[in-house]
């Protein structure tokens, strides 16, 4: 039996210009699909600095503008759509609830309702483990969310909308929730690229305790299981958590970080303060 792929498809993906969105754009043209990536005119990157070289056609739009966004979904004609645009912050305290809901929660409904008027073969929606919080650990895509968070909170409704979508209009969606994901091109201020710099310069490296455990998950496996969801019919309708069902403490992934590098850096253990509920933090 072939293998189904997503070429000659036309695919959109919000958050084309993040960390996961620009590893996903290679992997779709890689698979001769027809790009459009979405991004914020006031981005704070732009895409020339890494998507000279790929046949992408780029398309600025903030997902709050409903009536320019369901101008783009008509124009575009996606069959597949791959929503990873979120506002995404190392503050996970409650004063940063209006901008969490304005863009992680009111863009989605945007997006969805936008999608509405159109024919479209599946909707890749990106929860976060983060939505899990307080739950007790291991976690099943039936684990009921407990946010501890603003960020996490309006992930978890996202996903409610767009699980009510499927269950009231039929809407081809699927929803994956990422666990702690990693790789080249990942923000600087993450816990793996930190050790990384730490390590190559012999510095000094203030970290909590390290005994918090994490699960941690290479971009490339990440963006294989949203080829895989996109073109599974059976995939539709659920929620598929991404990982790899192995855990290590933050303590044994600087560990080998610093003995993979041969580093002479000094692992500063208890420097800093350990911070409630930051569950996955990267």
């Amino acid at each position: 039996m072939p293998v189904k792929t997503l070429s000659d498809t036309r695919v959109l993906i919000t958050g084309a210009n993040g960390f996961i969105g620009r590893h996903l754009c290679r992997a779709l043209v890689d698979e001769g699909a027809r790009v459009y990536a979405l991004r914020r005119t006031n981005a704070f990157s732009s895409p020339s600095e890494w998507a000279s070289h790929l046949d992408i056609e780029w398309v600025e739009v903030d997902l709050c503008d409903s009536d320019r966004l369901k101008s783009v979904i008509k124009d575009t004609a996606a069959s597949h759509i791959f929503h990873l645009a979120a506002a995404t912050t190392v503050d996970r305290g409650f004063e940063i609830a209006q901008r969490m809901i304005a863009n992680n929660l009111q863009g989605t409904i945007n997006l969805l309702h936008a999608l509405e008027a159109t024919s479209y073969t599946c909707f890749i929606h990106t929860g976060s483990a983060e939505e899990y919080g307080m739950a007790t650990a291991p976690f099943r895509e039936t684990t009921f969310p407990q946010p501890v968070s603003a960020y996490s909170a309006s992930k978890a409704s996202a996903a409610l909308f767009c699980d009510m979508y499927h269950r009231t209009l039929g809407c081809p969606i699927v929803i994956l929730r990422p666990f702690l994901v990693y790789g080249p091109g990942q923000p600087a201020i993450k816990l793996i690229p930190q050790a990384i710099q730490a390590a190559l310069k012999d510095q000094p490296f203030p970290m909590t305790s390290g005994r918090q455990t994490r699960e941690f998950t290479y971009v490339d496996d990440l963006i294989a299981g949203y080829l895989k969801a996109a073109v599974t019919p059976e995939a539709i309708g659920h929620t598929i958590n991404l990982g790899t069902g192995k855990t290590y403490t933050i303590l044994e992934v600087v560990e080998q970080i610093r003995q993979l590098t041969g580093s002479r850096m000094r692992l500063q253990v208890g420097a800093l303060p350990g911070m409630s509920h930051s569950m996955f933090l990267g």
